[in-house]
């Protein structure tokens, strides 16, 4: 299945990856493009900065995604391809 993801890239390959947030109202949300580039703005803004070495990024790609459930019950993506 295929999804908006907020992928961390660090030397070119995906480190980490959040395919759901939790909304104003307490729910929680499958990601899309608006909110993706919303917690990408929020990372810069509150102090994320490219390492010294090497290189880093945030990315909001559409991907293929496994979703699974977390250990509170809830859907997240467990893995992306």
């Amino acid at each position: 299945m295929q999804a908006i993801v907020l992928v961390f890239f660090l030397n070119g390959a995906p480190i980490e990856f959040m395919g759901h947030y939790e909304s104003a109202n307490g729910s929680w949300q499958r990601m899309q493009v608006q909110n993706c580039l919303k917690v990408k703005r929020q990372l810069k803004r509150h102090g994320w900065s490219q390492p010294v070495t090497g290189s880093a990024r945030y990315s909001c790609e559409m991907r293929n995604v496994t979703y699974g459930k977390s250990y509170d019950g809830k859907e997240i993506v467990v893995s992306i391809h």
